[in-house]
């Protein structure tokens, strides 16, 4: 009994990962839809702008080979004002880290993270702090962001 109780909080641990440990803050979550298992995922929050992602994996998560289901996490004090993306990915050299010649296997969801130091910089609507951007419908919201959904891209 001992055991089933051990694996079940372990197993409920994992599939609350974030980027650092378990969230405390839960700032972003979503559902991930449509991934392989066993594949050597990971989750990374990336600098994103002109259409390009820059390599830093420095704030990488873990996704649990058998729980991707959905995701929480927290987002990082220390990255600074700009935009970024959420991404899964595959770790090509099992660092752990998005570096260049990983390849990113979800969608683009249409959704930026914005990291704003004052109200309306980037784009119309933006607060200062974090933020979600809907890039399809212009819209923004600085409170929960929930649902941050990322889909296999199926490559």
């Amino acid at each position: 009994m001992k055991n089933i109780l051990a694996l079940t909080a372990l197993a409920a641990s994992l599939s609350a990962c974030t980027l650092i440990g378990n969230p405390t803050t839960k700032d972003v979550s979503g559902n991930l839809i449509g991934f392989p298992a066993n594949a050597n995922l990971r989750l990374a929050i990336v600098g994103f702008s002109n259409n390009k992602y820059t390599a830093d994996g420095s704030e990488s998560q873990i996704i649990d080979r058998f729980l991707t289901n959905g995701f929480v996490l927290d987002l990082p004090k220390t990255l600074g004002v700009g935009t970024y993306r959420i991404v899964v990915y595959q770790d090509a050299n099992s660092n752990n880290r998005f570096d260049t010649g990983d390849r990113v296997v979800s969608r683009n969801n249409g959704k930026l993270l914005v990291n704003a130091q004052r109200n309306e910089q980037f784009y119309g609507g933006i607060k200062a702090g974090w933020n979600i951007y809907d890039t399809a419908s212009n819209g923004s919201s600085s409170l929960a962001l929930r649902g941050y959904d990322l889909e296999y891209s199926g490559q």
